[in-house]
């Protein structure tokens, strides 16, 4: 099957009636997120919290493939809402954060990002916004955030190296 018959097979499934396993399997067959049409149902299964949690999972890997999607900012501040929700569940928390250290972030998810390390938040939470200051070393703002990192202590050490890893210092 090719990526086009993949795509119309994902588009055209009725995500309202399908069962769990379906909906898992159809968005781990998603490889790429263009569609804006298929992107907004991928987003609201991973904000439905009435869904099954994996299903919220598989959605949330699938929209770390998203990077080129003009629905970008709708899924920057879905993963924010979601992030800041203390009752939402943290295995659904973290697929959201990895989806956006896969994706072109701006200020506001490093400072997110930031936010939940400096919280008291789930240890593996914060790692998976570790995450998005890692891949996004390259930016002022986040070379910023781990410069305060550096006396974190859980995160300072691995923040000491990602700068030293920037300024060619690398002591490895």
């Amino acid at each position: 099957m090719s990526n086009e018959e993949k795509d119309y097979a994902i588009g055209t499934l009725d995500f309202a009636s399908a069962t769990s396993e379906e909906k898992q399997e159809a968005l781990r067959q998603i490889i790429e997120l263009h569609d804006p049409e298929l992107t907004a149902q991928v987003l609201a299964l991973g904000m439905n919290t009435q869904e099954h949690d994996l299903v919220r999972i598989e959605a949330w890997r699938a929209l770390g493939m998203a990077e080129t999607s003009p629905l970008l900012n709708e899924i920057f501040g879905a993963a924010a809402q979601l992030v800041r929700n203390s009752e939402e569940d943290e295995d659904v928390q973290i697929y959201a954060l990895q989806a956006l250290s896969l994706l072109p972030v701006t200020e506001a998810e490093i400072q997110l990002a930031l936010d939940v390390i400096q919280s008291d938040a789930y240890i593996l939470v914060q790692s998976s916004a570790f995450a998005i200051v890692k891949a996004n070393k390259h930016l002022p703002h986040a070379v910023l955030a781990l410069e305060s990192l550096q006396t974190h202590p859980e995160f300072g050490t691995s923040a000491a190296r990602e700068l030293q890893s920037l300024s060619g210092r690398d002591t490895q």
